[in-house]
């Protein structure tokens, strides 16, 4: 590819990228308009628009670089073909995607990507099974990916395979934070709180997200560790105070700790953030009127009535 045409897309991208987005997408379509006799230009702007959220643009410009290129070079209509796929999956165009999967298949195309889409394609459709085949298939050609290895144990869990599933982490060498999580959520499920809690502490320790700090909090809950619970879901709500989940939680915790006033705060913030979440609004009625703000309790369960009529109607 002339260098000239990588550095004026670059260029563009990094126009968008600082805000300059109207000079930027301006640049990119003079490439579009200018170069289209060059299918490998052509490509790497479909790329472009790909990773901009334009997967119109991409999908129309790969479709006419391949009708307009019918002697193109195979492995630059393979390219042209996996994106279209790749796009077709994020459009849930499950038809297209398939067709242009299995034609890279069956001319004898085999690489870790074909595999991966192929896989995704199955996994959207809940064919999970069909789905685990493509990642082993991948696995084989890259037995140490860790993003795979954690794709793969995480479909094996779905579809109930929880002893292969673990099996596949554990075969991961150093964990990384996707693997964790899996295994974490594993333990959980099956009861296994102070092993999970263990697997949370080891992903604090690479990264503090919500999702991390509930699944530790979660699991020091269950463990009885009342107060350390109570710090980590603290730190969750500091850093994303519309995280839903956590109020419910925080109010377990609040409760357990004996504190009903600040349980109730957890729940009122909970349904005003939830919507209709019923359950909710009856366990904080009940706090209400247990904790003698017969007011306040009138009032949730005036909403609750008429969120119920609303959900009765659909």
């Amino acid at each position: 590819m002339p260098k000239k045409w990588l550095y004026v897309i670059d260029e563009a991208v990094k126009r968008i990228e600082n805000d300059e987005v109207e000079l930027g997408l301006t640049a990119l379509q003079k490439v579009q308009e200018h170069g289209k006799d060059l299918p490998d230009v052509m490509m790497y702007l479909a790329e472009v628009w790909y990773r901009l959220g334009h997967l119109e643009e991409a999908s129309a410009l790969l479709t006419e670089v391949m009708e307009k290129n019918p002697g193109m070079e195979p492995s630059l209509r393979r390219e042209c073909q996996m994106l279209l796929a790749e796009i077709a999956l994020d459009s849930s165009d499950f038809e297209t995607a398939q067709h242009l999967l299995y034609e890279c298949k069956e001319s004898g195309y085999e690489s870790i990507q074909l595999d991966l889409l192929l896989a995704d394609l199955y996994s959207l459709q809940d064919l999970d099974e069909v789905a685990v085949k493509y990642l082993e298939q991948a696995r084989q050609k890259e037995p140490d990916n860790q993003d795979l290895l954690a794709a793969l144990g995480n479909l094996y869990f779905r579809i109930g395979e929880d002893d292969k599933a673990m099996k596949v982490l554990e075969q991961a060498g150093e964990e990384s934070l996707s693997l964790l999580m899996i295994k974490g959520r594993s333990l959980a499920q099956s009861g296994q709180f102070e092993q999970a809690y263990q697997v949370f502490r080891q992903a604090l320790v690479l990264d503090h997200s919500p999702e991390v700090l509930y699944g530790a909090g979660m699991m020091a809950f269950h463990l009885g560790r009342l107060d350390e619970a109570s710090e980590l879901i603290n730190q969750l709500q500091a850093l994303d105070e519309e995280y839903v989940a956590a109020y419910p939680l925080a109010a377990d915790i609040q409760l357990s700790l004996g504190r009903t006033e600040k349980a109730i705060d957890s729940l009122k913030q909970y349904v005003s953030l939830s919507g209709f979440d019923l359950d909710q609004i009856r366990r904080l009625i009940a706090l209400l009127i247990q904790a003698g703000r017969y007011e306040e309790a009138k009032e949730y369960q005036q909403l609750h009535d008429l969120w119920d009529e609303q959900s009765e109607e659909e």
